[in-house]
């Protein structure tokens, strides 16, 4: 029998072909665990520009956009309501609508640049611009019509009432829905980046740790080939990129988990928390807004004080048949917008917001002169206790979404910086490792 020996060079092409096959299988999947890191922390990035610099404020200026436009109807009930008698109130009332008025057009005009590529959103805050501009002009007839007839505190003159109605009609059967509107539109453009969000950064791990696992499969591979080949125990250079392709992969996998957490609590302790609240806010004001209305407006006295019943059902849901029912089951365990608050937060809330409602129902049984009176003393300063707990627990919530969102920025600045330049040197020292193994067979 003639055995054939295998000749010396070709056993030499056959040792470093799979030198170089190992060592660029190694590459391969050093690079497919840069490239699913990356991926992955650019769609969680994307949805962090949505939610925390994009769509989410935008959100959350329309929402305070109807607080204003609310509180802008208000204070024109008011001015109307107090009569010559309260000149210097009138006169702090008309500033204090033209600021309103300065904001809601500073908040319009932003809206509108970012919404330079939603053409539905552009009509609609065109929408809103030109009917704000309708508004006033029915405001100014009522309250030109008040200075007119110069009345004493209490109802005004019924020509009066009737312009004021045109008005008030406009704002909230027109202009408050469409803002309204405008908050769901882009509400859902930060559900959709949200759930899109959770969706990639669930196929990112799972791609983040079979490729990573890959690698290090590789790595190790080519290490016990030449150890076992070149008669070596380790190659230091090859170690060194081992180490680093594992340290990449955890951190990767920890730097992408701490970009969703911080997502996710933006978005649900932060974003929505402060949607909630803005919205409950906005619709208080319009509560205030009915009490004046409901003093102001005998024709419709009845309509504004069954308005006033909807909108805190919508605040804090309690079953009831009428105001003062529903006034007199009020208790702690209810539901509605405010629902979401919990611990401290909701005893302080229930305090506040249930004296504003004791002091409404204590209005409803004086005399008109009476009335008036109590609601522009204790009433105000019930309402005024309940919105600064409410305006607390907004800032404290912005202050929240804010922090997750520069945490979530920190991260993603974190893996951008140093997972690249790690990978990038775990690759070159693969080349160092192998390429002395290499020059032995030239």
């Amino acid at each position: 029998m003639t055995v054939t020996a295998t000749p010396p060079a070709r056993r030499e092409r056959s040792v470093s072909g799979r030198v170089r096959a190992l060592a660029g299988l190694a590459l391969l999947t050093l690079t497919l665990l840069l490239a699913a890191i990356l991926a992955g922390a650019a769609g969680t990035g994307s949805s962090l520009r949505a939610i925390g610099h994009d769509a989410g404020p935008q959100v959350l200026a329309t929402a305070g956009l109807h607080r204003q436009m609310s509180e802008m109807d208000a204070l024109v009930a008011e001015t109307l309501l107090l009569g010559r008698e309260y000149g210097p109130q009138q006169q702090a009332d008309l500033t204090t609508y033209d600021q309103r008025r300065l904001e809601i057009s500073e908040s319009l005009l932003r809206m509108y640049r970012l919404a330079l590529d939603n053409p539905v959103e552009q009509r609609t805050v065109e929408s809103l611009i030109e009917g704000l501009g309708r508004y006033e002009r029915l405001a100014a007839r009522a309250r030109l019509l008040d200075a007119q007839s110069r009345h004493t505190a209490g109802r005004p003159p019924d020509n009066v009432v009737e312009a004021y109605q045109a008005a008030t009609d406009l704002m909230h059967r027109e202009l408050l829905p469409k803002a309204y509107n405008l908050t769901l539109e882009t509400g859902t453009i930060v559900r959709r980046a949200h759930d899109a969000e959770r969706s990639a950064t669930s196929l990112a791990r799972i791609a983040v740790i079979v490729t990573g696992l890959l690698a290090l499969g590789c790595l190790l591979g080519l290490q016990s080939y030449l150890a076992g080949r070149f008669r070596r125990v380790f190659a230091p250079a090859l170690v060194v990129a081992t180490v680093l392709t594992a340290t990449g992969l955890v951190a990767g996998l920890v730097l992408l988990d701490r970009q969703s957490q911080a997502l996710e609590e933006a978005k649900r302790r932060g974003f929505d928390s402060v949607l909630t609240l803005t919205r409950a806010r906005a619709i208080s004001k319009s509560m205030y807004g009915d009490q004046s209305r409901y003093l102001l407006d005998r024709f419709r006295k009845d309509t504004y004080e069954h308005t006033f019943l909807d909108k805190s059902r919508t605040i804090a849901a309690v079953e009831s048949t009428s105001l003062p029912d529903y006034q007199s089951k009020l208790r702690a365990n209810f539901q509605g917008l405010l629902g979401s608050v919990t611990g401290r937060d909701r005893d302080r809330l229930f305090t506040v917001y249930q004296g504003f409602q004791q002091a409404d129902a204590r209005m409803r049984t004086m005399q008109a002169e009476a009335a008036i009176k109590f609601w522009d003393g204790e009433l105000t300063q019930a309402y005024e206790s309940y919105d600064k707990v409410l305006e607390e627990l907004i800032r404290r919530h912005e202050s929240d979404f804010e922090r997750f969102i520069d945490g979530g920025d920190g991260a993603l600045e974190t893996l951008w910086r140093w997972i690249p330049a790690g990978q990038a040197a775990g690759g070159l020292l693969v080349l160092v490792g192998v390429l002395p193994r290499l020059r032995e067979y030239r």
